[in-house]
């Protein structure tokens, strides 16, 4: 009886050992990103919704991987700081040497080219050097190339938007904005304003985006990540998401 009883119990055990295995196998494994909270890559809509260029990104990659996505919307300083922390597994964010250094880069999103805009009704020139001592607005804690990141003759004005910055230009408190075409583009098209009403010059051409894992990240989702990104470049949607129609 008793050994009829011990078999009973280790039985029951097994079956129980073999359906806990079972389940955690089948449970979905998610890859976390942290996402800069700025405007018009990622946001929250009034609706609570997480909207823009980086979120419907995320949201096509995890369509074509089958990898499900957790996204958080941070401030730009924390991202960079979790993604280098290993605190997340992935982000999105322009590539620079000192990231390279302390994430993984997996591969480029989309090439950018970052602006200096200023108002139409101004003729000095649009480069660094002939703004020196002239205040420059940027977005709070974006990298904008080494050239700029060096300069210690312009005065450096963050902002939070690049829409904040172009009022601060109509009011003749800045010179010029440095930011990124999709960003100028998207803000000039959400606002009562033109393209006539505006000049720019090329600071950077071909600024790369890049998906960056963190050194905790999964190998496995970012080879994914990487063929879906490469299905995107090759079909246009990836141009389309950036620079085509805006949600």
């Amino acid at each position: 009886m008793s050994r009829y009883w011990l078999s009973w119990v280790a039985g029951c055990l097994g079956a129980l050992l073999v359906t806990v295995t079972f389940s955690a196998r089948a449970e979905p494994t998610y890859a976390t990103f942290s996402i800069p909270d700025v405007w018009p890559w990622a946001y929250e809509a009034e609706s609570g919704e997480q909207r823009g260029s980086l979120i419907r990104l995320a949201n096509r990659l995890s369509d074509i991987s089958g990898i499900p996505i957790r996204a958080e919307l941070r401030p730009l300083r924390r991202v960079i700081r979790e993604i280098t922390a290993g605190d997340v597994g992935f982000t999105f964010l322009f590539q620079s040497p000192e990231l390279d250094e302390k994430a993984v880069p997996v591969h480029k999103v989309m090439n950018v080219n970052l602006l200096l805009l200023a108002a139409a009704d101004t003729d000095y020139p649009l480069d660094l050097q002939s703004l020196a001592d002239q205040r420059v607005a940027y977005i709070r804690g974006t990298y904008l190339g080494e050239a700029f990141k060096n300069n210690a003759d312009i005065v450096k004005v963050p902002v939070n938007s690049v829409g904040q910055a172009m009022e601060l230009l109509m009011m003749g408190r800045v010179a010029a904005i440095l930011a990124s075409d999709h960003n100028i583009l998207r803000t000039i098209e959400s606002r009562d304003v033109t393209f006539r009403q505006f000049r720019y010059q090329r600071h950077v051409q071909g600024q790369p985006a890049m998906l960056y894992r963190s050194r905790s990240g999964s190998e496995d989702h970012a080879d994914k990540f990487t063929r879906a990104l490469e299905a995107m470049a090759e079909s246009g949607e990836l141009q389309s998401i950036f620079f085509g129609q805006a949600e």
